[in-house]
């Protein structure tokens, strides 16, 4: 994790504890007191620098994953945008060399698009995850 993020992280965490202790006086100290506690039971804890350099071949798959997921969802778009509707086939092929062809426009549209849909939801979470990521 870089200077910046543990800085971030930092204040965040204090902004947390401020806005628990400007609870209005309504709240009980106890209450108060408690989400304190809760805060501090859950304070990630330093890592040591090998630690660290342990979690790069991690964050390394995480970037795989991610530039994978960006090149399909690119070539879909490079599929649906070069799709004159007339000619298109899909193929389907299974790891024993079964196929199955489709090449109904309209079957084809739904699947492209529930495909976009899915690998859209695969994208935004390798996103997250990169973006998360602690080193």
């Amino acid at each position: 994790m870089s200077t910046q993020n543990a800085t971030h992280r930092d204040a965040k965490s204090a902004k947390n504890v401020e806005t628990i202790k400007m609870l209005p006086i309504a709240a009980s100290k106890e209450k108060k007191a408690d989400l304190l506690a809760t805060l501090e039971k859950f304070k990630p804890e330093p890592m040591t620098a090998e630690e660290r350099i342990s979690r790069i071949p991690h964050f390394e798959e995480l970037s795989k994953r991610f530039r994978l997921l960006k090149e399909k969802a690119n070539d879909l778009k490079m599929f649906t945008a070069g799709n004159d509707k007339t000619s298109a086939k899909l193929t389907f092929e299974n790891s024993q060399g079964f196929k199955f062809e489709i090449k109904n426009a309209n079957v084809i549209d739904k699947l492209v698009k529930e495909a976009q849909a899915e690998l859209g939801i695969l994208l935004s979470e390798a996103n997250n995850e990169i973006l998360t990521f602690e080193m």
